[in-house]
């Protein structure tokens, strides 16, 4: 038969071994929170803040260039000296071949759509940002739009922001 003082010797054992328990419970989804909260943070701040307004409005500006107010000036100075751009369907172009506007998309009924909700901003330390999104390429009088995903590498010089590299790719019928 147990003593008195066995029993209340099991009774705090088995206190400690559940606040241990415990213990070990809370360090566990401390350790997950601190292990997923960048994660968290960082799907939140890819559609919202300073980044994020700033290289929505530049790529704006930039659509607003090529396929509004088709001003080359404008155009060529949103890009550095070394821009790249990769496109699925034209291929690779370089340097001048990038700034250059070949054309006026607006002159042959082209419109150009950020598909709402799609625009997303990372920013990549010591350079600039990563911007991805989806657009449709609309032309007046035809049925159905292009749809297409794009990357954009930008980067900071000074105060501006310049666009280094472009990929632009799966391009594909969308309905309208």
């Amino acid at each position: 038969m147990h003593t008195l003082s066995t029993l209340q010797a099991r009774c705090r054992q088995g206190v400690r071994t559940a606040s241990t328990s415990a213990r070990w419970r809370q360090r566990l989804i401390a350790a997950l929170l601190a292990a997923f909260a960048p994660l968290c943070f960082a799907q939140a701040s890819a559609h919202s803040g300073p980044l994020y307004d700033e290289l929505a409005r530049m790529d704006g500006a930039l659509f607003e260039a090529a396929f509004v107010s088709c001003d080359a000036a404008k155009f060529a100075a949103l890009f550095t000296k070394d821009a790249e751009f990769y496109h699925d369907k034209t291929g690779a172009s370089y340097g001048d071949d990038v700034r250059r506007l070949k054309s006026c998309p607006r002159e042959q009924g082209v419109t150009r759509t950020l598909v709402p909700g799609s625009l997303e901003v990372y920013p990549l330390q010591g350079y600039g940002a990563i911007q991805i999104g989806r657009h449709r390429f609309a032309r007046a009088g035809e049925p159905g739009a292009e749809a297409a995903q794009f990357v954009h590498l930008w980067k900071r010089e000074g105060d501006q922001w310049k666009l280094a590299r472009v990929l632009s790719f799966d391009h594909r019928p969308s309905p309208p």
